[in-house]
C-alpha cells in the first residue's frame, strides 16, 4: 500500500504541475489571441480561468512551499504562513464568483434572454435548440 500512496502522490503533484502550466498556457493564449472583453461570455471564461491559477497556485505553495501538518477542515492550522489564510480566502472566494457567474450566465442566455445587458451579447443570444445558423459579429 505505501508503494501506491507513494506513487499516487508523486503522480499527482506531477500533474497539477502539468495542470497549472497548461492553464497559464491557456490564460496567456486567451488574452494574446482572443479579447476576452469581446463578450460577457468571453470575458467570464477568461475570469474563470484566472481563478483556476490562483487555486493551482495555493497548491503549489501547500504542497511545495509551506506544507502544513494534517488539521481539520474547520481548524485554523498554526503552523502555516499567516498570509495563508487570507491568500486561500481571497482566491476561492475569486473561483465562487467565477462559477456563479458563469452559471448565472447561463441561465441568463437561456430562459431569460431579453434580459441580457450587453447589446452585443443580445445579437449573440440563440436556443440551442434552434438549428439555423447564427450570425456572426465581426468588431
Amino acid at each position: 500500500m505505501d508503494v501506491i500512496n507513494a506513487f499516487a502522490w508523486i503522480g499527482a503533484n506531477v500533474l497539477i504541475a502539468y495542470i497549472a502550466l497548461i492553464v497559464l498556457l491557456f490564460v496567456f493564449m486567451y488574452y494574446i489571441f482572443f479579447d476576452p472583453s469581446a463578450t460577457t461570455a468571453g470575458k467570464m471564461i477568461f475570469r474563470f480561468m484566472l481563478s483556476l491559477v490562483g487555486v493551482i497556485g495555493l497548491v503549489f505553495i501547500g504542497i511545495f512551499i509551506d506544507p502544513s501538518r494534517a488539521h481539520g477542515p474547520f481548524q485554523h492550522p498554526t503552523d502555516v504562513e499567516a498570509w495563508r489564510p487570507i491568500l486561500r480566502f481571497i482566491i476561492y472566494l475569486y473561483v465562487a464568483f467565477t462559477i456563479t457567474a458563469l452559471a448565472v450566465s447561463l441561465v441568463m442566455r437561456k430562459w431569460f434572454p431579453h434580459k441580457v445587458k450587453k447589446k452585443s451579447d443580445l445579437k449573440l443570444v440563440k436556443p440551442r435548440h434552434d438549428t439555423s445558423p447564427i450570425d456572426i459579429i465581426e468588431p
